[in-house]
């Protein structure tokens, strides 16, 4: 399960990152958003997984 909640983390930190992408070179700010958004809710929901099986 850690390693899953780990794999959510990194999933979450590279949408994020490609969001960013979106919106530096297509200039498309409703993909960013919904992009950074996306990888903020991944990587969230790996980090509380990960808090869960740590305690």
């Amino acid at each position: 399960m850690n390693f899953f909640a780990r794999v959510l983390q990194l999933l979450g930190l590279i949408w994020a990152g490609y969001g960013l992408f979106i919106g530096l070179y297509e200039q498309d700010i409703r993909g960013e958003l919904t992009f950074g958004a996306l990888g903020a809710v991944l990587f969230l929901i790996g980090w509380m997984l990960q808090k869960r099986v740590g305690s």
